[in-house]
């Protein structure tokens, strides 16, 4: 796009997953900051419980690959194979990704619970938070999992749109329970845990959208908002 810059962070589906997906695009008028022109658009996959080998260019020879769409970008591009997560959990790797800072030093060292009342600190600051005060627009779709009462929700960390869930799907009911694996329980049973009891809501900014949601659903829902957002910095002057 002509003036445009784009950021996108997928994560993935598993035990702790979600789809993230940031944007961030060039805000156009008003800002003190030089032409966009040579600024680069970039994406950034965080997958959760993701093993070496679940990625078809890793094993080129194993037979058919279930990644194509992701073996193609490592064809095309440049591959980085010696990568170090900060955490092994969700919320302190993605903590770790949004502050450039290890839990002992950003304060996130254990996962949020439905109950938790704060999130990643406030006195962090964030990689979308910086970009949005440099002039960029920013989105996430996904898991957020850093907090989700009060300032602490995406909303208040730096992204100007979210569509997403606040903590992992196992940690709340659905109407439709998704595979055994991680286990999403009907609404309707009797869970013993708490956490389990509560409805998993899909939140969009600051309002739920759907609680309980469908997991059935879910990827198509963030698959369209992710486009949408692409497809509006890629066709406005000054996206929004």
């Amino acid at each position: 796009m002509a003036e445009g810059v784009t950021m996108l962070l997928l994560t993935g589906v598993l035990l702790c997953g979600g789809v993230l997906l940031h944007t961030v695009s060039w805000r156009g008028a008003g800002m003190k900051l030089a032409t966009p022109a040579g600024r680069p658009n970039f994406i950034v996959l965080l997958a959760d419980d993701m093993g070496w080998g679940d990625l078809g260019a890793n094993q080129p020879t194993q037979g058919a690959s279930h990644t194509p769409n992701l073996d193609l970008l490592a064809l095309q591009g440049m591959r980085l194979t010696d990568f170090h997560s900060p955490a092994s959990t969700c919320s302190p790797s993605r903590a770790a990704v949004l502050t450039a800072r290890y839990g002992a030093r950003n304060g996130v060292t254990h996962n949020f619970a439905v109950a938790s009342v704060a999130g990643l600190p406030l006195s962090e600051l964030s990689l979308p938070g910086l970009l949005q005060e440099s002039g960029y627009y920013t989105a996430l779709i996904g898991k957020w999992h850093l907090g989700h009462r009060g300032p602490y929700g995406p909303a208040g960390r730096g992204f100007d749109y979210y569509l997403g869930i606040p903590y992992s799907n196992d940690m709340g009911c659905t109407d439709v329970p998704g595979y055994d694996l991680p286990p999403s329980p009907p609404c309707a049973a009797i869970v013993p845990q708490v956490e389990h009891s509560v409805g998993l809501p899909l939140l969009e900014n600051r309002s739920i959208v759907e609680q309980p949601l469908d997991l059935w659903t879910l990827t198509q829902r963030y698959q369209d908002a992710a486009l949408k957002v692409i497809h509006s910095a890629r066709c406005s002057q000054n996206p929004q």
